[in-house]
Formats: structure tokens, C-alpha cells, sequence
């Protein structure tokens, strides 16, 4: 009964935001980008919700547990990498060029630096694709947890979850997401500190889980893999558009510098908390069990039937805040950057249906044969990789104003083509090369692609 108290609370005041802020989201410029007046505070909180989805939660305590202290270059990269220097060298620039070129989206922005229309429908294309693949993700994990605490199937708390994102993205833009993603962030916080504070203690503190003894033996542990999701999951933000775009929000570069400390602790907290939940559980979780399944009992043992429900609502917060993210982006990205339609009410109607779509695929997937499901997921699971290989060096050339239209070009679409090779290649279990650095693969493809037509260029 606690437990369906409070999700059902959170999602009551999730609704609530969006009808306050509807009149402010009312413009163009307002629904997408909150008219450029958000402070540092909102800022940060924003950025870090959107960021740390309930993968960093579940399976970063996962990881953690599987693989011992080797797994804690992935919270070092994702403090340093995914949060202090985004802000530092990304953040402001972007910030900047987008109130320069009054940009609204990545893809716009790209268009007019390069004065070139067609490159904002091509990333606005990709953009697409990519993310509401990741969204399906987020929504079946989010779904099994909303399901199991109400007892309901797992599509119906897809849809249900789904509709709730839906509505207020849809009612308020961006005042919504950074709202609620500010809400949802101060329990993802709350949630993670509580359990990594009690689990750790219980395992006698963090001397003793600097000795935990990973589940899998230390000569099975794939270094290379753990290298490949430390870059995986912090310089991919650089190329996310769901995250680049929080810096068109904020007022002026001074509130994106003034917003860093901020955005950085709140990385610590919440990466770092979940990866130590994850060493204690090594010491507090005995006999076999599913590494997935780790961290909800822990939780579960810790927290208490409050402290669980509290808990299992930042989970929940942590994926509503990267999905309502995207059910922005997506939408824009269709009507906005690959149709070119600048009315407010076709925006909220395709916000709203790329979140529905999102959970129709989710759910189906859900309903198919194991392996067949096991497969489609692999997939999706590249949506991440693919939306960040595309637009990861082209920011990057953005932001340090270099290169021309047909390298920026270049280095999208080898980026995507690498990602999605890899991504079919997991999913029919076929061995390429550097399997296990993926990640890394794509994004040097990309810059080599990237290089190679600026040579050509000079040269021509």
C-alpha cells in the first residue's frame, strides 16, 4: 500500500507540472527551450536527471557487483568526463552559439553554422531513430518496476507510465521536463545516498568494500569492456542531443559555469552511490542471484517497506526523466528539424506520440520469443551508441569551429553506420572486430571520417 502511495503521488504531481506551465509553453520558443530563462540551479538538476537514467541506478550497482573496484573507472569518467567537462567545454559554447544563431534544436544549430538546411533534417533524421530506440529501453525497465510494485502486466504499466510522460510533455515542453526532471532528481539523489549510506555501513564501511570480491572471477573480468562503457556512458554525452540541448535552456554561459559544481556533485552523488551499493552487495547478498536483481534487494533488505517504495520511486524518476527528455527531442526533431512545421500544437501531438510510440515498441518487444526479444533489445540498446556516434565529432567541430559541411557530413553518417553494424552484429551474434570496445570503435570511425574529408578537402 506504501509503495503504490507514493508512486502514485509522484506521478499525480508529474501531471500537475504540466498543466501549471502550459500558457508558458505556449510559443515555440517556450516549448522548446523554455525561452531561454532557466537559472543554475534547474539547470544542473536537469542536465544530471536527464543524464543518469535507471541504468546507472540498477546496472551500475550491477557492474559494480560483477566486477569489483575495476568497475569504478566508470564513475570517476562519468563525474569527470560525462559532467564537469561537458559543462566546461561543451556547455558554455553551446549555450552561446545557440542564443547567436537563435538555434532551437542540435540539428538547427548545425544548419546554421553550416548554412545548410538538408544537415538539419539528416540529424534531425538520426536524432529520431536513435532515440526512441533508447526511450523503448528505458520504458520496459521502467515498466517492469511499476508492474511488479501494482501487480499489473508488463504493457500495461508501459503505457501507463508512457501516458503520464506523455501528457505532460506534451501540456508544458521543456518547462515540464525541467521541472519535474528537478523534482526527479532531489528522490534519485535521496534514493541512491540513502542505500550506498546504510549498505556500506552494513558491509563494514568503505575500507571494507575497497577488498569486495567481485562475483566474477578477477581472470574473467573484461577490462576492455569496462574501458569501452567508462567512455560509453560519459563523452557520449558530449553528442546527445536530449542532454546538449539543457544548455539552450539556460539564461546566459555564466549560469552554465555558475551551474557546474552543481551538476558535477550531483554526478557524484548519484554514480558513485550507485556503484558503491553495488561493492556492498558483493559483502551483503549471499548465494547465487541475477546481478540485475541486486541492487532492488538490497534495497529491499536496507531501506525498509518506506525506505524501498522511496527508493523504488527514484528508479522510477531516473527513467522518467531520461524518457521525457527524449519524447521532447524525438518530437521535435519530426516536426521541427525533418518537417519543418513551427506550430506548438503539432509539436505537443508529436511529443506525445513519440512517447506512445516508444512504449508500443517496448511492449512489443515484450511479447516476443525470448531469444527474438533478447535480440530486438540489443538493438535498441543501440540507440545510445548510434545518437552519439552521429553527433559526438560534429559537436565537437562546432564547438572548436572547425571543418566544413561535407566532413561534418561525413563523420554522422560512418558514426550511425558503425553503431548500428555493432548494434545488428550483438544481436545476431556475429563477431566483429573490437567487440568489446564498440563504443570507442564508432567514435574514432567517426573522427577518422571526419579527418579524411578535411584532408581531401584541402587538398582538392
Amino acid at each position: 500500500m506504501i509503495s503504490e502511495a507514493v508512486l502514485i503521488s509522484y506521478l499525480a504531481l508529474s501531471l500537475a507540472i504540466g498543466f501549471i506551465f502550459k500558457s508558458k509553453a505556449d510559443t515555440i520558443k517556450g516549448f522548446l527551450v523554455a525561452n531561454r530563462e532557466i537559472g543554475e540551479w534547474l539547470l544542473a538538476f536537469t542536465f544530471g536527471a536527464t543524464y543518469f537514467s535507471s541504468v546507472v541506478i540498477v546496472v551500475g550497482g550491477a557492474w559494480a557487483f560483477l566486477w569489483g573496484s575495476t568497475s569504478m573507472l566508470i564513475p570517476l569518467m562519468n563525474v569527470l568526463a560525462g559532467a564537469l567537462l561537458t559543462f566546461i567545454l561543451i556547455g558554455r559554447e553551446i549555450n552561446k552559439l545557440s542564443a547567436q544563431y537563435d538555434a532551437l534544436t542540435v540539428p538547427e544549430l548545425f544548419a546554421k553554422v553550416y548554412n545548410n538546411g538538408n544537415l538539419q533534417k539528416l540529424l534531425g533524421l538520426v536524432t529520431a531513430i536513435g532515440l526512441t530506440l533508447y526511450a523503448a529501453t528505458v520504458i520496459s525497465g521502467a515498466a517492469a518496476m511499476v508492474g511488479t510494485v501494482f501487480g499489473i502486466d508488463l504493457a500495461t504499466s508501459a503505457f501507463l507510465i508512457a501516458l503520464v510522460m506523455a501528457i505532460y510533455v506534451a501540456l508544458g515542453g521543456m518547462y515540464s521536463v525541467v521541472w519535474t526532471d528537478a523534482i526527479q532528481g532531489i528522490i534519485m539523489a535521496l534514493g541512491v545516498l540513502s542505500l550506498a549510506a546504510l549498505a556500506s555501513l552494513r558491509a563494514g564501511g568503505l575500507g571494507a568494500l575497497e577488498a569486495s570480491k567481485p562475483y566474477v572471477p578477477p581472470q574473467k573480468i573484461d577490462v576492455a569492456l569496462i574501458v569501452d562503457l567508462a567512455f560509453l556512458t560519459s563523452i557520449a554525452v558530449w553528442g546527445l542531443p536530449q542532454l546538449l540541448n539543457r544548455f539552450y535552456t539556460a539564461k546566459s554561459p555564466s549560469v552554465v559555469k555558475r551551474s557546474t559544481f552543481i551538476a558535477t556533485a550531483f554526478a557524484f552523488i548519484v554514480t558513485y552511490g550507485s556503484f558503491i551499493s553495488g561493492l556492498a552487495a558483493s559483502h551483503l547478498v549471499q548465494g547465487k542471484v541475477n546481478p540485475l536483481k541486486v541492487i532492488p534487494i538490497l534495497a529491499k533488505e536496507m531501506l525498509g517497506p518506506i525506505g524501498a517504495s522511496v527508493f523504488s520511486a527514484a528508479v522510477l524518476a531516473a527513467a522518467m526523466s531520461t524518457a521525457d527528455s527524449i519524447s521532447l527531442t524525438v518530437g521535435s526533431a519530426v516536426a521541427y528539424d525533418i518537417l519543418g512545421i513551427r506550430d506548438t500544437k503539432v509539436l505537443r501531438v508529436l511529443s506525445f506520440l513519440s512517447m506512445v510510440i516508444a512504449a508500443g515498441i517496448a511492449v512489443l518487444t515484450l511479447t516476443l520469443p525470448k531469444e527474438l526479444a533478447s535480440a530486438v533489445t540489443s538493438v535498441f540498446k543501440t540507440g545510445w551508441t548510434l545518437t552519439a556516434g552521429a553527433f559526438l565529432v560534429p559537436v565537437l567541430a562546432v564547438v572548436f569551429k572547425v571543418g566544413r559541411t561535407e566532413s561534418v557530413v561525413a563523420s554522422s553518417l560512418v558514426g550511425a553506420l558503425v553503431a548500428l553494424l555493432y548494434g545488428f552484429a550483438k544481436a545476431l551474434s556475429f563477431k566483429l572486430p573490437f567487440m568489446d570496445m564498440s563504443f570507442c570503435v564508432t567514435i574514432l570511425a567517426s573522427a577518422l571520417a571526419f579527418v579524411v574529408m578535411e584532408v581531401i578537402r584541402r587538398n582538392g
